[in-house]
């Protein structure tokens, strides 16, 4: 058996061992698999709902329901694409529940008369304008690459880490970041372009 082999046969009999711990009750191996995985569980949250809060209010939610479901996982080996699911799903049918959130003239109006008096007012409609266009462009990715996208960047996930997380290859995952990058490059410019 190659070192690598080793190494990846270790992790994953180490990680096995703590799934059927935690299947078995063990709060302390589930705690340790929920921070292992937190990075993830988080960034799919916020590729789904595009709200930092909403989406730790999420993760908690969706580790109670892996907590309560984890006796039904059959095989540990398959534990990060269930995870995964469950994490999606669960986004899912959150944002389909969230009405729409009118934003009233009188609250713009608040809105920018906040950023005016925290400094120059010029500056506060760019930052803004310039959030505005990054979760649109974000929004305009397909699933795949925003998920691997805002884990490497936002998380700090490397490629190598990613690919082990998903469980599909590294080349998949240098594939979807490339191509992510490359997608936000041109709605970006597309989008001051479309302004000019």
């Amino acid at each position: 058996m190659k070192v690598t082999e080793r190494v990846i046969s270790n992790q994953f009999g180490e990680e096995a061992m703590l799934i059927r711990r935690a299947q078995a009750g063990d709060r302390a191996a589930f705690d340790h698999l929920t921070r292992r995985y937190r990075g993830m569980i988080m960034a799919v949250a916020y590729v789904r709902l595009g709200d930092r809060d909403e989406a730790e209010d999420l993760a908690q939610e969706i580790l109670a329901r892996v907590w309560v479901k984890l006796a039904t996982l059959q095989e540990p080996c398959a534990f990060p694409g269930w995870l995964k699911t469950i994490c999606i799903r669960t986004a899912q049918n959150r944002r389909q529940r969230r009405p729409p959130t009118p934003v009233s003239l009188d609250e713009m109006r608040e809105n920018r008369l906040l950023a005016a008096s925290e400094g120059d007012p010029l500056t506060g409609l760019l930052v803004g304008e310039q959030r505005r266009q990054w979760q649109q462009a974000l929004a305009a990715l397909p699933p795949e690459n925003r998920l691997v996208i805002v884990l490497h960047v936002v998380e700090g996930f490397t490629c190598v880490e990613l690919a082990e997380l998903l469980g599909v290859p590294l080349t998949t995952v240098e594939g979807r970041v490339h191509r992510a990058k490359g997608q936000l490059k041109r709605l970006l410019r597309d989008d001051i372009l479309l302004r000019e």
